[in-house]
């Protein structure tokens, strides 16, 4: 598959949803998306590689979000993220955490006070649990302690569970850790009008585009997505979800370019939303 995809734009360039795992790891991923969804993704399962290639479609920041789906696979996970990293300092890394992780102090305190991590990412289609379970208040009140952020994939889209997706389970985590900084991953579809009002009573909300503008395969919204762009400029990450897509992480971006919206908003989208996002006071 060729990655080039040809772009009208030479500003910065931040993907705000990015996965890098260990090469064991990732073909794994790559086993279930096949067996689960006949689903061939075309890039390869070296992480190396990976980052080589997001550099090369000119992307000069990434957040590398880890999940893990099981206990006690936190720690090792962030080690390897932490080394990774260190050899590539222009990726922001979002560590793992599992509620029942033995030693849930220990993955907190190394991943936000010695790994320094930008924040947490927890999955909740591979995790069975809802954001607002009190089993992971604790994980919630240490972002908080260290002033560090979160990213959620927490809505029904690409794919539904509704005992634990939803923009409902969102707003009562917000109601009880209002200071939280976070973004709900893939614009918190398909609960768009739920997330206007969520943004505009949460002052550390964000969402972002991952997935989004990188498939033709679900039905979306899309004069509902380009209206909440334009009315929250200001909250939106740009992200593709590489390299769980079938195509160029760039194909994204060309779709928001062909929406010809003010350059500004691009400027922010693309790139500055992520820095204020990841330095709210600055």
């Amino acid at each position: 598959m060729s990655m080039n995809w040809p772009i009208n734009w030479d500003g910065p360039l931040c993907d705000s949803h990015v996965h890098l795992f260990p090469e064991k790891l990732l073909r794994a991923i790559y086993g279930f998306f096949r067996q689960q969804y006949g689903w061939e993704l075309p890039f390869p399962a070296d992480p190396d590689r990976l980052a080589v290639l997001l550099q090369e479609q000119g992307v000069g920041r990434a957040f590398a979000l880890a999940y893990i789906h099981k206990p006690d696979l936190s720690r090792s996970l962030n080690r390897w993220l932490y080394d990774f990293s260190a050899r590539n300092p222009w990726l922001v890394p979002f560590g793992a955490v599992h509620p029942l992780d033995r030693d849930l102090k220990l993955v907190l305190k190394e991943a936000l006070v010695k790994f320094k991590f930008a924040g947490l990412k927890l999955h909740f289609l591979v995790m069975p649990y809802r954001p607002d379970d009190e089993r992971l208040f604790p994980v919630y009140e240490a972002l908080l302690e260290q002033k560090r952020a979160l990213v959620l994939h927490a809505g029904s889209f690409p794919l539904p569970a509704e005992d634990r997706l939803g923009s409902r389970y969102v707003l009562r985590l917000l109601s009880r850790y209002p200071g939280l900084q976070l973004v709900v991953s893939h614009l918190g579809l398909y609960d768009l009008e739920a997330y206007r009002e969520m943004l505009e009573a949460f002052p550390g909300l964000y969402l972002d585009t991952a997935f989004i503008f990188q498939n033709e395969a679900f039905p979306l919204p899309m004069e509902q997505i380009r209206r909440l762009i334009l009315d929250f400029p200001g909250r939106i990450l740009h992200g593709s979800d590489f390299p769980f897509i079938a195509g160029s992480p760039l194909q994204g971006v060309a779709r928001l370019l062909q929406w010809r919206l003010p350059e500004q908003i691009y400027r922010q989208l693309f790139y500055a939303n992520a820095l204020s996002f990841l330095k709210p006071d600055s």
